[in-house]
């Protein structure tokens, strides 16, 4: 019988990521950096596992496939020794916010990508059980320049919505 399976040991991880900064790229970037987070996850399950899938249009369409990456994530920690998290309902929490940030910018103030924050937790445990020490700068020089950037474009859309419209 053929396996169809690679050990985790053997397909490279991007690295692990403290929380804070997930959510820091995830807040300055408006949500894009979560996009790339799921292709990111998506192929490295690809790889591991063989699978026959496009993780690109996974990550973009993210919202019908949230349950399910964020239950791989969670079987593959649990296999590794992590007690585990509910990850149906941090799923759930994940589409019902994306898609009302969607509709009509409600639920601006609880940014969906929070509900991803258990998985990231569990993804550094994966990591670091495959890696026990391998040390990673918290932000890489590229996402260090996404959170200037984009600090620079929140902090000009709020001085635009404070300033308000000339009345002239």
């Amino acid at each position: 019988m053929e396996n169809n399976y690679n050990d985790i040991e053997t397909v490279p991880y991007i690295k692990s990521q403290p929380v804070w900064a997930f959510c820091l790229l995830s807040f300055f970037t408006f949500g894009i950096y979560t996009i790339y987070w799921f292709y990111k996850n998506w192929a490295f399950f690809r790889d591991v596992y063989n699978w026959d899938i496009y993780p690109f249009w996974r990550a973009i369409f993210n919202i019908f496939f949230v349950h399910t990456l964020l239950e791989h994530v969670n079987d593959v920690a649990v296999e590794k020794g992590h007690p585990g998290i509910r990850s149906n309902g941090y799923a759930t929490g994940f589409v019902v916010l994306a898609v009302a940030q969607r509709m009509a910018l409600m639920a601006l103030f609880i940014p969906p990508f929070l509900f991803l924050v258990p998985s990231v937790k569990q993804l550094n445990y994966i990591y670091r059980q495959a890696y026990p020490n391998k040390y990673n700068p918290a932000l890489g020089p590229g996402e260090f320049l996404i959170v200037i950037g984009g600090g620079i474009v929140m902090v000009l859309a709020i001085a635009g919505l404070l300033m308000g419209e000339n009345p002239s």
